[in-house]
């Protein structure tokens, strides 16, 4: 039969149904549970699995049968036991389970789900539909995705945010018959002076030969992470005796106590390390962190290159002979942790705090002490209003702070930012080295916000720009590689992780099936406050026309530089509440026009008393 001869379905058969299911190979089972047999409804012999096609007592045969991966065995017993024995008032109930199973002619074993429909009788399990996927792909990709955020590029490791929660797991399945672990951090002596005197790339060298060295000394077994640019930890699993860390220990000092040499400067480096002891010290992460960090302190104000393990008497020591973290001390080991790797800084900093706000704040005070400027500010950007609105910000001592600034000189502070977008290696920016040299109609806005510099990024989100973020400096300043390279990496951090939806602001949570109705008239619409004159929203019509953002001034101020309502204000007119409207004629940009204004309900948290304009266009 020709092409031309055969008949293309008009709706979904059971041919078509039974192509797809060929296509991802689906194989579908029935599972009699009363009385333990499992029957494959497709073709087991055409897949991928060495599954017999029927199988009697099915629970006994997949129990500790080699079918399943031994890693998953266990997981997959639990699966069985509460199939088996769940209790149901329903008639039916759904499971799931991700599993390795036996690939056939050497595939090994293939990440599948196992999907089914338990039904019940008497409350009972009784019988169960299911089929089993094939995920291999998907599911190697996506442990390869994971494998990536939480291991460290240059030495493999764990990162600090992957770590801690390995350790958490590790210790919270452990039992009073199991050996105790030890935790143990690893800091870097005079890792500074060679990275600043021999330059980055000799520096990573060191820390990746520092990597290798601390994998070679700990077992397969043991938990190692990198938590800071050049500060380690490791949880010694099963520690038999306090002689086997000290000759671990001991062999990693001796290893690690070497001179770098590069043009003819030598200089030296060397690790020290704290150590704290499950259960004695604590038997949470951070109760072990905080004493192994003591102990570290303690052998580095001893003169560095030893070890120390906790002891109580530690607790009382002064900051002095400790040299422990004091707040000073703090404030720097984070400033270089940030400086040292900023996209793994915020994103353990987002994971630790679990709050966007505080990360966000945080990290403006960072950069902004980092490169020198005077102030550091993330901006939202209100479509519907074609407005900005500062939401964080970080000021130095020079710098002028413009949170909740509502003049004029703010209307040209943006006008000017606006003005200088172009794209740029580091994505679209808005870049000004010396605001001396631009127009004079800026020069009093300049003085009154010291704006002597800046550098804003566009905030993507999606195809959408949600905002900018910027650098300012009060005196003139040329921004660096590394400047613009950040402020590139924040901006995005900002629109996909950070912000994410927090952008979508009032405006964006309004009724979206209206607002898309509005914004495709050819009208000019817009809703207003009553009671301040503000407009809050702006349909598209006239967001073209006005294309320079603003600030927030009442609507005859705004539109038409008005000291007071315009000549006939529909907004008097109209009560405070109800459901009425009325014909107005206004004046629409020097020419009169008919326009209509109604009371309206619109999605609004703070409840406001609003009004519809919708005028006649030109």
């Amino acid at each position: 039969m020709s092409n031309s001869e055969f008949k293309i379905p008009t709706e979904f058969n059971t041919d078509i149904y039974r192509i797809l299911n060929d296509i991802d190979n689906i194989l579908y089972f029935k599972w009699n549970l009363q009385e333990d047999t499992l029957q494959f409804t497709t073709d087991v012999e055409n897949s991928e699995y060495d599954l017999p096609q029927q199988t009697r007592m099915a629970s006994t045969f997949f129990w500790g049968s080699e079918h399943i991966h031994p890693e998953d065995s266990e997981e997959f017993n639990s699966f069985l036991d509460e199939m088996f024995w769940v209790k149901h008032s329903g008639d039916y109930k759904f499971f799931s389970k991700k599993v390795r199973l036996l690939g056939k002619d050497g595939k090994g074993y293939l990440w599948s789900e196992i999907r089914l429909i338990l039904y019940f009788k008497d409350d009972v399990p009784a019988t169960a539909f299911g089929c089993i996927c094939n995920i291999n792909v998907k599911q190697l990709w996506q442990m390869e995705l994971q494998h990536t955020a939480e291991h460290d590029v240059l030495t493999g490791f764990l990162n600090k945010a992957a770590c801690q929660r390995k350790v958490e797991k590790y210790l919270s399945k452990l039992t009073p018959r199991d050996l105790p672990p030890a935790l143990i951090i690893i800091d870097a002596d005079g890792f500074k002076a060679i990275n600043d005197s021999f330059g980055h790339l000799f520096g990573d060298a060191v820390l990746t030969d520092m990597g290798l060295a601390i994998r070679s000394n700990f077992r397969q077994k043991d938990i190692i992470g990198r938590i800071g640019g050049d500060e380690f930890v490791v949880l010694f699993c099963e520690l038999p005796s306090l002689n086997i860390l000290d000759k671990r220990c001991n062999e990693l000092l001796k290893n690690l106590n070497r001179t770098y040499e590069n043009n003819n400067v030598k200089l030296p480096f060397s690790i020290s390390m704290g150590i704290a002891l499950y259960p004695d010290h604590g038997t949470t992460y951070v109760e072990l962190f905080k004493r192994a960090d003591r102990a570290l302190y303690e052998s580095k104000s001893r003169g560095k290159n030893q070890y120390s393990i906790y002891r109580s008497s530690l607790i009382g020591r002064s900051i002095s002979v400790s040299s422990t973290r004091d707040p000073q001390h703090a404030e720097d080991m984070r400033q270089k942790a940030f400086q040292d790797n900023m996209l793994e800084f915020i994103l353990n900093l987002l994971y630790e705090t679990q709050n966007q706000d505080i990360t966000i704040s945080l990290c403006l005070g960072l950069f902004g002490k980092q490169f020198n400027l005077d102030r550091v500010a993330v901006d939202s950007f209100i479509k519907s209003s074609n407005q900005y609105k500062n939401d964080f910000e970080w000021v130095s001592p020079k710098g002028v702070s413009i949170k909740d600034e509502i003049s004029e000189y703010a209307n040209l502070r943006y006008e000017l930012i606006n003005a200088t977008y172009v794209p740029t290696p580091y994505g679209v920016m808005s870049i000004c080295s010396d605001t001396s040299k631009v127009d004079d109609k800026y020069a009093d806005m300049v003085k009154k916000f010291h704006l002597g510099a800046f550098a804003y990024s566009i905030i993507p989100h999606g195809t959408e720009t949600t905002g900018c973020v910027g650098f300012e400096s009060a005196e003139p300043h040329e921004f660096s590689k590394e400047e613009l390279t950040k402020l590139s990496i924040f901006s995005v951090l900002l629109g996909n992780i950070l912000l994410g939806h927090r952008a979508e602001r009032i405006f964006e949570r309004m009724n979206r099936h209206l607002q898309n109705i509005l914004d495709h008239m050819q009208e000019f619409i817009y809703v207003v406050d009553k009671d301040t004159y503000e407009p809050i929203f702006l349909n598209m019509t006239i967001r073209q026309t006005l294309l320079t953002a603003s600030i927030d001034l009442p609507c005859y101020k705004r539109f038409h530089d008005f000291d007071e309502p315009c000549k006939g204000c529909p907004l008097l007119r109209l009560s405070k509440k109800g459901s009425e409207y009325i014909d107005v004629k206004l004046d629409n940009w020097g020419v009169e026009t008919s326009a209509r204004a109604y009371n309206i309900h619109w999605e609004d948290e703070q409840n406001r008393n609003l009004a519809l304009i919708i005028q006649s266009s030109f």
